[in-house]
C-alpha cells in the first residue's frame, strides 16, 4: 500500500520592508500540500508556516527585536490493526480481518520571541528577552497506556542579564535564564501519569570576558 502522497504542491512568499532606518519588517509564508486521496487511502497532508519579525533601533543605546511564527500541521489516512473490542462503527480492511480507522492528526503550534537591549550608561548594557512555545493538538491513540507527547504543551525560555565593562578590555557579564516546560492532558491527548514530563530550571551564567 502507498502511504506517500501521489500529488505535492509548495508555495513560498518571503518580503522584507524598511519603513525607516532604525526599522526592519519582515514576514514569510511557506504552504505544502499534499494527498493521495484513494478510496483505499484516504490520505490528505498540509504543512502550513507564517512568520513575522521585525527589528528596531531608534537610539543608539536602545534596541528591540521580536517575532511570531503560527505553524498548523494536519494529516489523514486509513490504518487498518489489529483490536481484541474494535470501537462500534468501524469496517473491516478489504480482504482481511483487521479494523479500518481513518487516523488523523493535528498540530498547530504557535511561538514568539522578543530580545531588547538597553544601555543606561556607557559601560552597562542590560538585556531582556523570551521564547515561548504553545502547542495544542489530537491524535489518534488506538492504546490507553500510550501518550500522545508534547501534542498540549507550553515551553518557557525567559532571560534576563547585564554587560558591565569595568576596565578597558575587561567586561564581566552575569545572565539569569529559566527553562519550564509542562503538558497538559486533555480527552484527545492523554498524557503519562506515571512518568510526567514536565520540568522547570534556573540557570545563572557568570563570565568575565577580556579583548585585547
Amino acid at each position: 500500500t502507498r502511504i506517500s502522497p501521489r500529488q505535492s504542491q509548495e508555495y513560498r512568499l518571503r518580503s522584507t520592508y524598511k519603513p525607516a532606518p532604525w526599522l526592519n519588517v519582515s514576514g514569510s509564508i511557506t504552504i505544502w500540500e499534499a494527498r493521495n486521496n484513494v478510496p483505499e487511502i484516504n490520505n490528505l497532508q498540509h504543512n502550513r508556516f507564517y512568520g513575522f519579525s521585525a527589528s528596531m533601533q531608534p537610539k543608539e543605546f536602545l534596541g528591540l527585536e521580536l517575532g511570531y511564527n503560527y505553524n498548523d500541521v494536519f494529516s489523514q489516512i486509513q490504518i487498518c490493526y489489529v483490536t481484541s473490542v474494535p470501537p462500534p462503527g468501524l469496517s473491516q480492511c478489504p480482504g482481511s480481518s483487521l479494523s479500518q480507522q481513518l487516523s488523523t492528526y493535528t498540530n498547530t503550534s504557535h511561538y514568539g520571541y522578543f530580545a531588547a537591549n538597553w544601555s543606561p550608561w556607557k559601560r552597562l548594557t542590560l538585556h531582556l528577552g523570551a521564547n515561548l512555545t504553545g502547542t495544542n493538538g489530537s491524535v489518534l491513540i488506538l492504546s490507553p497506556t500510550a501518550p500522545s507527547g508534547p501534542l498540549n504543551s507550553f515551553w518557557a525560555q525567559p532571560v534576563a542579564g547585564f554587560e558591565y565593562r569595568f576596565a578597558k578590555g575587561w567586561t564581566g557579564k552575569a545572565y539569569w535564564g529559566y527553562h519550564g516546560y509542562h503538558e497538559d492532558e486533555t480527552a484527545q491527548s492523554p498524557q503519562d501519569i506515571f512518568v510526567p514530563r514536565n520540568f522547570h530550571a534556573n540557570l545563572v551564567t557568570l563570565s568575565l570576558k577580556y579583548a585585547f
